[in-house]
């Protein structure tokens, strides 16, 4: 008898498929991770795509520069430009910058807890102010650019591990969000920082961590200023340039998380390092002049308190700080005024302001000497949810810094530097239309106070410009204002 073809087909050996291993879902660490076939890690892939674009009336500028130095280097004469006027017909008002960012975080669950593996990579195209400020701009000499695509960038790229953090992670000494539009910089920090640091959870919220930073991500304490002349000599210090690294900088900070809100006080400490140029301290010494060696601290507190009696997601943050030769902790940071970036938009009598600045007070300047910068800074963000895709950052700061003695009896024209007062204000409206989706309007303000530092009579005394000097077109003290707007997308 006959089987049914069918029947016979199905009697045929043959061989079995391999199974199909489909990419399941990895709910142990939140939304979005999925397990690696073959893998006990789970990963998750997300990115986010930035397109700002801003209006910022240009300003007339003064730069001080020197040879081969920084601003404010030298006095002018004997191989040094004097005061260099920028014309506001030569500045940007236009900034355009486009960026996408690339995330990705790994994690695999271990005896010790687990261990996470995160980078982010950002690309940028810009133009316009987007390039003179603040990475360029009036302190190094340009001031109008045409479009170019900015190098790959690193923002992330750490392990974490039983507590321990080490790579490019956010700095452990900054607390308040970046919620402003206009302040792209956090702490000195676009990228983060690389470190190493081991973070203790205590329970309940309370957590604390100890951290050792890279002192090279660190622009204010790389670079130190100098003086071409000070109220005992005219004898002009020069420095080489970025100060070698010696040690890195420790980080500190106390946290504790509540429903409420949360609160964080925190500490770094950081040395400061220059070498002397100077020809006669060169010729006394021999080969390089000596190194000066100053040590740099912070101090700061934030708060952040949940207002879910006035809306849902309402709250306020505030953030305090004071230190000495710790700029990048302090006073340039992008939760505040930001003397950095924000001066670069105000035109007027352009400062450059560092964590040290070297001198020499003997005859012949054979008797070198430092001091550092101090700095204070307060700012606060509310947040306001008009609706539940409707919302407003309003922020304020103040920061002031204070140079040392020297420095501040110093003519202008020769490096000094007066105590300077910058205060800012920012108001934002965001539309959330679907989640993670935000289309954005922010208008600042910002004012810088401060005087030209000058040496007559034993006193400093404000300089006044000659009719026809450059300077009676800047503002000594400026002030200027910003709109920008922003559509971001997460994903």
């Amino acid at each position: 008898m006959l089987l049914p073809v069918a029947a016979q087909a199905a009697d045929l050996p043959g061989r079995k498929s391999a199974p199909v291993e489909y990419v399941r879902v990895c709910d142990a660490y939140g939304a979005g991770f999925y397990w690696i076939p073959g893998t006990d890690t789970c990963l998750k892939i997300g990115g986010r795509v930035r397109v700002d674009s801003w209006y910022t009336p240009a300003k007339n500028a003064v730069q001080m520069r020197s040879a081969g130095g920084p601003a404010y280097a030298g006095p002018p004469g004997g191989g040094n430009a004097s005061a260099t006027f920028v014309s506001a017909n030569a500045v940007d008002s236009i900034g355009w910058y486009a960026r996408a960012i690339l995330t990705m975080d790994a994690r695999t669950q271990s005896a010790w807890g687990t261990v996470q593996t995160a980078m982010t990579l950002r690309f940028a195209a810009q133009s316009g102010l987007a390039q003179t400020a603040p990475y360029l701009g009036y302190a190094s000499g340009l001031f109008a650019n045409a479009g170019t695509n900015a190098p790959t960038f690193i923002e992330a790229a750490y392990i974490r591990f039983a507590g321990f953090t080490i790579g490019q992670a956010a700095t452990n000494f900054q607390f308040l969000t970046v919620f402003p539009l206009h302040t792209p910089w956090f702490g000195s920090f676009p990228g983060g920082t690389r470190q190493i640091a081991y973070t203790a959870s205590f329970g309940s919220g309370l957590s604390a961590t100890l951290a050792l930073e890279n002192r090279g991500d660190m622009p204010q304490s790389g670079t130190a200023g100098a003086l071409g002349f000070n109220p005992w000599s005219a004898t002009a210090a020069t420095a080489t340039g970025n100060g070698p690294q010696r040690l890195p900088a420790v980080v500190a900070n106390v946290r504790l998380d509540q429903s409420w809100g949360a609160a964080m006080v925190s500490g770094a400490v950081l040395e400061n390092t220059a070498n002397f140029a100077t020809p006669a301290v060169q010729a006394t010494t021999g080969g390089t002049g000596p190194m000066m060696r100053k040590t740099g601290w912070a101090v700061g507190a934030g708060l952040r308190v949940n207002l879910p009696m006035i809306a849902a997601g309402d709250h306020f943050q505030g953030w305090i700080s004071y230190g000495v030769g710790a700029l990048d902790y302090v006073a340039f940071t992008g939760i505040n005024s930001n003397l950095g970036f924000t001066a670069s938009y105000l035109g007027g009598f352009l400062r450059a302001d560092r964590n040290m600045t070297i001198y020499c007070p003997s005859a012949g300047c054979t008797r070198p000497g430092a001091e550092q910068t101090g700095a204070f800074n307060i700012a606060g963000i509310f947040t306001h949810y008009w609706t539940p895709s409707l919302r407003s950052h309003f922020f304020a700061s103040l920061v002031r810094l204070t140079p040392g003695t020297v420095t501040r009896n110093t003519d202008w024209t020769n490096g000094g530097l007066s105590t300077v007062t910058s205060w800012s204000t920012q108001g934002s409206l965001i539309w959330s239309p679907v989640r993670n989706f935000d289309l954005g309007v922010e208008l600042s303000y910002a004012r810088l106070s401060q005087r030209l530092a000058g040496f007559a009579g034993g006193a400093p005394t404000a300089v006044p410009c000659a009719p026809a000097s450059p300077m009676c077109l800047a503002n000594i003290s400026p002030g200027n204002w910003t709109v920008r707007m922003r559509a971001e997308r997460v994903f």
